[in-house]
């Protein structure tokens, strides 16, 4: 009868000793996902700090875009050159991109299709094979920056007509 006294006893303590720990792993994962979530908080708001931080160039460049071409605006008179006007636009843009490190660049007439670099907007027939993938029309430049292709160049590519 002994054993059989004994044999609760360990039970018991065991069940205790297993609740006391339980106890401790609910208190120690509450800690831990108070942790998490105020290190989660936290890190969303230095993202977006670092965020704003980013586009207050591109934000004070605009702003001076668009008062420049309020300016514009007051000054045009009606003998006013309006392909002036939006070549002045692309310029000033041209010039805004670069200072934040884009750079346009175009594809030459000839230079052999690129996918990398150019996207093809149209194709062209052709009789000469020798020109067959090459570009024959540049539409629109590209931009990069110093790591990777922006927008790519959109050409119009050189395509052998297929002979029936």
């Amino acid at each position: 009868m002994e054993n059989d006294t004994e044999v609760p006893t360990d039970i018991e303590k065991a069940l205790s000793d297993i609740r006391t720990e339980l106890s401790g792993l609910h208190a120690q994962s509450k800690f831990l996902n108070e942790v998490n979530d105020r290190l989660h908080n936290e890190n969303e708001r230095l993202r977006r700090a670092e965020s704003k931080a980013t586009l207050q160039p591109s934000l004070r460049e605009l702003i001076k875009l668009a008062d420049d071409w309020r300016s514009r605006a007051l000054a045009v008179r009606e003998d006013a050159d309006p392909a002036r006007l939006c070549a002045d636009v692309v310029e000033d843009v041209t010039m805004i991109l670069d200072r934040q490190g884009i750079e346009a660049f175009s594809a030459d007439e000839g230079a052999e299709f690129d996918r990398r670099q150019h996207r093809a907007v149209g194709t062209r027939a052709t009789a000469d094979e020798a020109l067959d993938g090459r570009v024959a029309e540049a539409r629109r430049p590209g931009y990069r920056d110093e790591e990777r292709v922006v927008r790519f160049a959109e050409v119009v590519v050189y395509k052998v007509a297929a002979n029936d």
